[in-house]
């Protein structure tokens, strides 16, 4: 019987459909807006070794219709909050994300918002497209000598400290669980986030949603920033308190947020985050290039396959633990 694969996007890279032709087995194709009812009627006609998931929410309920048969899910993508991941385990299913082949991709829109948000870019584009030609009410600040401070310094913060070295920023770095004597001798490893915030120019977030990083960024962190401080978001939304930063912006207390994520996706038009001038958005595609997507997809296709014929994978993609 052939292998059977369910892939939740119907725009999934040809180099990697490519990939499950070549190994004969079978692919379905549904959109990433497929919604619950649909899913689980889907699941209960027809039986699938392995799920590519990107943004659809996998349930218990979604897995138990899959049951037995179903033995990996394989992220299309790093973050696996739309998985029920502890509910994976319990069933024996392994779930897999893509650890690292979308970080660089990541990394260069994180300096795209600072970018953006450092040189009021958006204020000037606007200026022009209105007749004027203001080159003193708008007026940005460099980077280099500046201090950044990033949070989370897996494959991602990795990456955007190979960039910050290109600016001159001075570099700290906030992580709990990274080995310290893999950190270069550049970077400031900090214990505790709180003592860096004071003296962060510009915070960029790159940690996974977990409980202990939901919330993180609440208004006792952001009240230890500097008036002139950026934050940058192109982790997860709810690692912010969205309130306490709307608080913090409307009163000036920071200087600018350049948001890729937020809490409810995709932002609702009465967010009052979109009366804020000093605001950059784009709309959680970090690591949406056309480079990135390819490469994370044919990295979730052989994940998938490396579960399904007990192969060697990078165990680091490997997120659950099974029986």
């Amino acid at each position: 019987m052939a292998v059977s694969f369910l892939v939740t996007d119907v725009d999934f890279p040809a180099t990697a459909r490519a990939l499950i032709e070549q190994r004969q087995a079978r692919a379905t194709y549904v959109p990433t807006s497929t919604k619950p009812t649909e899913l689980l009627d889907l699941l209960a006609r027809e039986p699938f070794d392995a799920m590519i998931v990107r943004t659809v929410r996998i349930t218990d309920e979604a897995m138990a219709a899959a049951a037995p048969r179903l033995r990996v899910i394989s992220k299309f993508g790093v973050g696996v909050d739309n998985i029920d991941v502890k509910a994976a385990s319990a069933r024996d299913i392994a779930v897999l994300n893509t650890h690292g082949s979308n970080a660089q991709s990541v990394a260069e829109l994180a300096f795209l918002l600072i970018l953006a948000l450092k040189r009021r870019l958006l204020a000037l584009d606007a200026s022009i497209r209105q007749g004027r030609w203001d080159r003193v009410t708008h007026v940005g600040g460099e980077l280099k000598g500046r201090h950044l401070c990033i949070v989370g310094y897996g494959c991602v913060g990795r990456a955007v400290h190979a960039i910050a070295r290109g600016f001159g920023l001075v570099v700290s770095a906030y992580d709990p669980y990274v080995d310290a004597s893999l950190v270069p001798d550049d970077v400031r490893l900090v214990k505790n986030l709180d003592d860096a915030l004071p003296d962060a120019d510009i915070v960029t977030l790159h940690c996974p949603l977990t409980p202990e990083t939901r919330g993180m960024i609440a208004g006792p962190g952001l009240a230890r920033l500097k008036r002139s401080a950026l934050l940058i978001n192109t982790a997860r939304g709810p690692i912010v308190d969205e309130a306490a930063l709307i608080d913090c912006l409307s009163n000036d207390r920071i200087a600018g947020a350049g948001l890729d994520t937020f809490t409810d996706e995709p932002i609702r038009p009465d967010n009052p985050l979109y009366r804020m001038r000093n605001t950059v958005f784009s709309p959680h595609m970090g690591g949406s290039t056309r480079e990135a997507m390819e490469r994370v997809a044919a990295q979730a296709v052989e994940n998938a396959f490396a579960i399904l014929d007990g192969t060697p994978f990078d165990p680091l993609c490997l997120v659950n633990p099974r029986r």
